[in-house]
């Protein structure tokens, strides 16, 4: 079985997780299983000399090698979409490709949607970031986006199976293209890894710790996630919010500052992968308050960890806590908030035949073999 992946960005090696830890684990133990024969075309990064192996699939890369900016001008990436084709076409010359799945449906998922109408192969498609998003307050969302609108309509239009992480995703498309597309979704989570996330004995200091990791994106609308701690203080003063994520222009420092919250919010920065597990193991309550998330890998990782969970009703949240509130609600959020502090049992049914990464490698696999002509 040979699979082509097209997606935005990779790793560097085997070694880097570099914010898409949920993409190596898979990659990796896709490649691994001796029945896929994985072959990655990474658009825009990493950028590096050459193409490469990870551990047994292959990673073609598109763009060429030049300074490393957050934001790839439209040139480079008009360079990368002609190198990608030509690098597929050379591949598939050589064997042909049986599956092609973009990770994500934008950028990718249109020279994905391209090469498998040229090339006859079928596509899958996965939904991981904005792609459905349309939040006009902050300018969030492809959907607002002309041309990522086309991009990810043309890839859908393409694409034999659409693959959501989340009943949340799942709904939007019912919600945004009725029976058009919503017939060809099938959900099929990226998984966590049991072997790193497990529960753990807390070595508690007495302080009540509130765990959150996120960039500070706009849509992560962290000034919620302030406002309802500030609300929950009046009732324990001692608690602690510990963030973690890019937090570039210091803006997170600066609302808590205003909000009287300099002794109850600590700002950690990026977390390494291999930290997160015990970041999560000295936390009693893992609190998201996004607008908008595909998935959310961390919300999985919390829960595999034994955390309650607190969030707002975007990605998988639902499908594992009932401590849901609808975005912006940052009242009802502290509410959650409190009521877990008093009531911190669990009970996540199921979580590893739902979630783990196992259960998503058996589940892409099924996928491919079931698309294979």
């Amino acid at each position: 079985m040979r699979v082509a992946w097209i997606t935005t960005g990779f790793v560097e090696n085997e070694q880097d997780y570099n914010g898409a830890a949920f993409l190596h684990n898979l990659a990796k133990e896709l490649s691994l299983t001796g029945k896929i024969d994985l072959n990655i075309f990474a658009l825009y990064y990493p950028i590096r000399n050459s193409d490469f192996s990870f551990y047994n699939a292959n990673v073609f890369l598109c763009r060429d090698k030049g300074e490393k900016t957050t934001r790839v001008p439209k040139i480079e990436k008009l360079k990368a979409f002609m190198k990608c084709m030509q690098k597929f076409k050379k591949e598939h010359t050589r064997i042909k490709f049986d599956v092609i799945h973009s990770i994500w449906s934008g950028e990718s998922g249109y020279i994905a949607s391209l090469l498998s109408k040229k090339y006859d192969v079928p596509l899958a498609t996965s939904i991981g970031g904005g792609e459905l998003g349309e939040i006009p307050e902050i300018k969030y969302g492809s959907r607002l986006k002309f041309w990522q609108k086309k991009f990810v309509n043309r890839t859908f239009k393409q694409a034999k199976v659409i693959v959501t992480g989340s009943d949340y995703i799942t709904y939007k498309i019912k919600q945004y293209f009725a029976y058009e597309f919503h017939v060809k979704t099938v959900k099929i989570p990226f998984g966590v890894d049991e072997k790193v996330f497990f529960p753990a004995q807390k070595s508690s200091d007495g302080t009540i710790k509130l765990i959150n990791i996120s960039t500070a994106f706009a849509v992560k609308a962290h000034i919620d996630l302030f406002k309802a701690l500030k609300i929950v203080k009046e009732k324990y003063p001692n608690v602690l919010l510990e963030c973690y994520g890019k937090n570039v222009d210091s803006s997170l420092q600066k609302i808590a500052d205003e909000m009287d919250l300099k002794e109850n919010v600590k700002l950690n920065g990026y977390i390494e992968y291999e930290k997160i597990p015990d970041a999560l193991h000295q936390s009693d309550i893992f609190v998201l308050s996004s607008l908008y998330e595909s998935q959310n890998m961390a919300v999985l990782e919390a829960a595999f960890c034994g955390l309650p969970v607190v969030s707002t009703d975007v990605g998988v949240a639902a499908e594992i806590t009932p401590h849901i509130v609808k975005p912006h609600d940052y009242e009802g959020l502290a509410k959650k908030i409190l009521y877990v502090m008093e009531n911190p049992a669990v009970d996540y049914r199921n979580l590893s035949e739902r979630f783990s990464l196992s259960s998503s490698v058996k589940g892409f696999a099924r996928l491919y073999y079931s698309l294979k002509k």
